[in-house]
């Protein structure tokens, strides 16, 4: 029998999958969904402001929330294999993250795609990255110093 941590992992990572490929049950009648899910996909779709600004408040809740799943996921491996330990891209999102409500993420996401309209196609964790992890960091991935934002 499953204990209720692992049926909500499992759910948790099912809305992250659904949020990323633009399926689900928790898709609006608003909400797009990619033009023909019968053709196999080649590479995972990326979440772009276009299609965030369709997504409805739950679907973007269930979008950050995986993210965080897939953080804590890794923090753990780390912890039972000292081996694997490494600053790579999911460190430094726990690091920039860490202790920011996910209401506030999914507002200043939705603040910079307001502010920036010509920036749409600009992929939704390039402007977590962005905007909100990188200015919060002293060290990028790696622990390589931080130049130019478009370098890391």
């Amino acid at each position: 029998m499953k204990t209720p941590r692992e049926v909500a992992r499992f759910f948790l990572v099912f809305s992250l999958i659904a949020s990323l490929t633009g399926v689900g049950v928790a898709l609006a009648a608003g909400e797009k969904t990619p033009s023909d899910l019968s053709k196999e996909l080649q590479e995972m779709p990326v979440l772009t402001g276009k299609q965030w600004q369709t997504l409805r408040p739950d679907t973007k809740i269930a979008f950050i929330w995986g993210i965080g799943h897939v953080v804590t996921i890794e923090e753990n491996v780390m912890q039972r294999h000292p081996e694997l330990k490494r600053q790579g891209f999911t460190a430094k999102l726990a690091e920039g993250l860490r202790g920011v409500p996910m209401d506030a993420i999914i507002q200043d996401i939705d603040a910079f795609y307001q502010k920036n309209p010509e920036d749409l196609d600009l992929p939704v964790m390039r402007v977590i990255w962005s905007q909100l992890v990188r200015p919060k960091l002293k060290t990028g991935i790696a622990d390589q110093p931080l130049t130019n934002p478009s370098e890391q």
